[in-house]
């Protein structure tokens, strides 16, 4: 999967996908680890205790390669957001 943006783009592995897939399906929405644990990790199975931290900083990490990692939102002590509103 490839996360584009005017010329630039990345390669996505397939957690990071259904990560920006579920923000994306709740655009502004605080979401918390639980939440984004429910989603993308089947049931009956344990991510590591810092499985979301990771992806969130992968994610980021692409998302900067296209210009706009600032629309991940860390709302501390809540989550995490996808406004694609903001401005850098």
């Amino acid at each position: 999967m490839t996360l584009e943006r005017g010329d630039c783009s990345n390669q996505l592995s397939t957690r990071e996908f259904q990560f920006l897939e579920y923000l994306m399906r709740h655009p502004r929405q605080v979401l918390s680890r639980d939440q984004i644990e429910q989603a993308l990790w089947e049931w009956g199975s344990e991510p590591e205790s810092n499985a979301v931290t990771s992806l969130v900083r992968r994610v980021r990490q692409r998302l900067q390669t296209v210009g706009v990692a600032y629309w991940l939102e860390t709302v501390y002590g809540m989550g995490y957001c996808l406004n694609p509103d903001v401005q850098s």
